[in-house]
């Protein structure tokens, strides 16, 4: 489907064989040329869907001359390098998530890197294994491509008539952004903020110190009172009260800091069984590694409050209340 949302702008929604089974990429026509934000998964189905999208304003793929992509994760850049390929289009991201996709494209996962990590959080080892074949397979399902330049923090593009801010939101990646058109009042959240969901909060194994829970909350004050008319998401309904949808965020990330705390209140517990007490055992193997990374993110800021204490036992971190 595309929809026209502002003079030149559009969305266009694309099928991806995940979950959440759609995802909103945005793009401006100015003069004979395109700009598009993010790209959708690399399927067959997305690409066509793309493709015909575009027909139905007059451009095809060979008409898109940038894209701006708010995040190195599948959904958003995976068809990147093909359309690069096809039309020559110059690809920006931040340079935090540029250096992570490049070195993922260059040397492939770091399992060492990645096993110890998530041994220290509880998993056993055919839980890893599997994990690592699912993280490798998200990254081959990104097709090869190198950016062609950074974005600096807030910065100001123009596209055509538009001008858009860049907006920094570290928490679901280290360098997601959201793009601001300020005239408009159209902000292109990407998956900082969703209309119904919270984005999930994953820990870095590259980067250690990478808070992302903390992050995330500094991210929503980054945007709560820009002059916003109407949120576009790239999962989801556009919403209109930006910061009402932050507030709900925020009450619950508090909610479920609680439950978390509450869980190592019974005894010494790793990261892995604190997971398995908030979001139960019956999950899909995907979903339950998403529910340690929200997991973790909650202990470290619980710990960092000065709340709960860790030990490590044979290099399986436990954490406990103080």
């Amino acid at each position: 489907m595309t929809e026209k949302i502002a003079e030149n702008f559009y969305k266009i929604t694309l099928p991806m064989p995940f979950r959440l089974q759609h995802v909103h990429v945005f793009a401006i026509v100015h003069g004979d040329k395109v700009a598009l934000f993010d790209t959708g998964v690399n399927t067959h189905e997305a690409f066509t869907k793309l493709e015909g999208s575009l027909k139905s304003i007059g451009k095809s793929i060979r008409h898109i001359d940038r894209i701006y992509i708010t995040h190195f994760h599948t959904d958003h850049c995976g068809i990147a390098g093909r359309i690069k390929d096809i039309s020559g289009a110059s690809i920006y991201m931040s340079e935090i998530d540029t250096l992570r996709i490049h070195r993922d494209q260059d040397t492939g996962l770091d399992v060492s890197k990645l096993t110890a990590f998530y041994r220290q959080q509880g998993l056993d080892n055919n839980f890893i294994s599997a994990l690592v074949e699912l993280l490798d397979y998200f990254r081959k399902s990104t097709i090869p491509f190198r950016i062609d330049e950074h974005f600096a923090d807030f910065e100001r593009q123009t596209v055509g008539d538009k001008d858009f801010e860049v907006i920094p939101v570290p928490g679901h990646t280290s360098g997601q952004v959201c793009f601001f058109f300020r005239k408009e009042g159209i902000l292109l959240s990407g998956d900082h903020v969703l209309p119904h969901i919270t984005p999930n909060l994953s820990p870095d194994p590259y980067n250690p110190g990478f808070r992302p829970l903390k992050s995330f909350l500094d991210s929503l004050q980054t945007v709560e009172f820009l002059p916003v008319a109407k949120v576009y998401p790239s999962h989801g309904e556009p919403f209109e009260n930006l910061r009402a949808r932050v507030e709900e965020i925020r009450e619950h990330h508090q909610e479920r800091k609680n439950l978390v705390f509450d869980s190592v209140r019974g005894g010494p517990k790793t990261t892995y069984q604190v997971s398995l007490d908030i979001f139960g055992i019956n999950l899909p193997e995907f979903d339950q590694f998403l529910a340690v990374n929200e997991a973790f993110a909650h202990l470290i800021e619980l710990e960092e409050e000065g709340l709960i204490s860790r030990d490590k036992k044979d290099e399986i971190i436990l954490y406990s209340a103080v």
